[in-house]
């Protein structure tokens, strides 16, 4: 193959096409499960997807000028990874907006095949002597038993954007490939290693072993402005609960501090994702200052 043309990519333009109708099924958790792919949506978030590996299996364009636009700009990234007509294709707008799934569709989807999460016990083991020869902190964030789907994913992208090294999810928590979550991470979700975790007592021993504070949010804590990362430790796991019920006693019992978000006024809670990005950002300065001395 000498050059790609976005005229020669194959059209598909009628529903009752079986690769529209699996791709289709991939906005539904039990379409990916059965499947084992995922759809990325939208320039950014397929570029933040290429910039960190992941396994890409089909490329879709809209079949108008924005999908002609943008595959003039990655044909040369294509061509490059050698990938052939039977993986790329155009799909008529309409058929395209239903596998995108979102209001203002941006003209590319990859397919990608889901990867898997890793242990908590595995990670730290592969990874905590690199962190350490780079002296630099370890730093993730346990999900624990959170439902919602958009706070979750809008917390990942806050988790990337405070240079965050994984999300620890435990069980009972939302799944990390769910359509919604998906897109409200804008292609976070692949800049993030995601761990699974066991229980809470597979965390107290391995935050011992590997010299990790575990700190929780919650009600009656010490003020969060007060509070300043320790620069001995190896790194921390800052842990948000579930959004109803909050955190489990038997994650309060190993914690490391209880850290409260000071508030003036007369609300009685923060929504978790706020929460989480007030204290994502606190930590984020404590350990900047804490690096100044």
């Amino acid at each position: 193959m000498d050059d790609l043309i976005f005229e020669e990519l194959t059209l598909i333009s009628a529903r009752q096409n079986s690769r529209f109708k699996n791709w289709n099924r991939l906005n539904t958790t039990q379409g990916i499960k059965k499947q084992g792919l995922l759809i990325i949506e939208g320039l950014r978030s397929c570029l933040t997807a290429i910039e960190h590996h992941v396994e890409i299996v089909t490329i879709l364009f809209s079949n108008d000028s924005m999908g002609e636009y943008i595959f003039e700009k990655v044909k040369n990234w294509i061509f490059r990874k050698k990938f052939n007509y039977n993986q790329i294709f155009r799909l008529a707008p309409g058929l395209f907006n239903a596998v995108a799934d979102v209001k203002n569709p941006q003209g590319i989807i990859f397919i990608i095949k889901k990867p898997n999460l890793v242990n908590l016990a595995n990670w730290l083991s592969s990874n905590a002597a690199v962190f350490q020869a780079k002296d630099k902190q370890i730093k993730l964030a346990l999900f624990d038993q959170l439902a919602d789907p958009g706070n979750v994913g809008t917390m990942i992208r806050t988790a990337h954007a405070f240079d965050f090294t994984g999300i620890v999810l435990s069980e009972g928590t939302v799944d990390p490939y769910n359509p919604k979550l998906m897109r409200a991470t804008m292609g976070s979700l692949f800049a993030l290693d995601l761990i699974s975790l066991n229980s809470h007592a597979e965390l107290a021993n391995l935050a011992k072993q590997y010299q990790l504070q575990i700190l929780i949010s919650d009600l009656d804590g010490e003020p969060l402005p007060e509070f300043k990362l320790d620069s001995t430790f190896a790194g921390f796991v800052l842990t948000i609960g579930n959004e109803a019920h909050g955190l489990s006693d038997s994650i309060k019992q190993i914690a490391d501090h209880n850290l409260t978000i000071t508030m003036p006024g007369d609300a009685e809670s923060l929504n978790a994702a706020i929460a989480f990005g007030i204290m994502a950002y606190h930590l984020n300065q404590s350990h900047e200052i804490g690096d100044l001395k």
